[in-house]
């Protein structure tokens, strides 16, 4: 019986996730209504409150669900080197960029309405990942600077790069970004001004 009950839980919360971010399609987010989302989710008010106190918790959780279909795209593997791991997070990287393509209509008219959200995506991706990959690199060779400084560093020119790709639709655009990635991999954490003497 519970095991029922959870999949009632995980298939309403998924169509709550997926109707706010139908209706982000049309109109930004103060103009949608708990009453919006309820009509689109064909659910109740009362059973949205049971799962969320407000638009913006649901919201949240629609973006921390794209950015963990993201993560889990990518094949966790022993990563023992500084190569190892420049590899990965170029992975990772890489699934944010596919993501983009392949949802690139839908993302630019979510990005038309409400385009703080879009980078939120973008970024939350890339900031978990290269953290996560930077506690290790940190562990062979230690840091000059902390690791939330290092990461927004990395982070925030990749994620400018691909609202860059995001605003403009010519192919060279993205096989240079592609091409920047894989320089990234081979040069990036060999910066030695990164790190300690």
């Amino acid at each position: 019986m519970q095991y029922k009950e959870d999949l009632r839980i995980q298939k309403t919360r998924k169509v709550l996730r997926e109707s706010i971010l139908a209706l982000l399609k049309d109109r930004p987010l103060e103009k949608i209504t708990v009453k919006d989302i309820c009509e689109h989710a064909l659910i109740n008010r009362m059973t949205f409150y049971k799962y969320y106190e407000d638009k913006y918790l649901l919201l949240d959780d629609a973006i921390n669900e794209i950015k963990d279909s993201i993560m889990n795209q990518v094949p966790k593997k022993q990563t023992t080197s500084i190569d190892d791991i420049a590899e990965y997070l170029i992975s990772i990287l890489g699934k944010v960029i596919e993501y983009i393509e392949t949802n690139i209509e839908y993302i630019r008219s979510l990005e038309k309405n409400y385009s703080f959200e879009l980078i939120n995506i973008i970024t939350r991706v890339c900031e978990d990942g290269i953290s996560e990959l930077l506690v290790e690199i940190d562990k062979i060779r230690p840091f000059k600077y902390s690791i939330p400084v290092t990461a927004s560093f990395i982070y925030g020119g990749f994620v400018s790069a691909l609202t860059y790709l995001i605003h403009h639709k010519n192919q060279s655009y993205k096989a240079e970004i592609k091409q920047l990635m894989a320089d990234l991999k081979t040069n990036l954490f060999k910066i030695d001004f990164l790190y300690k003497e």
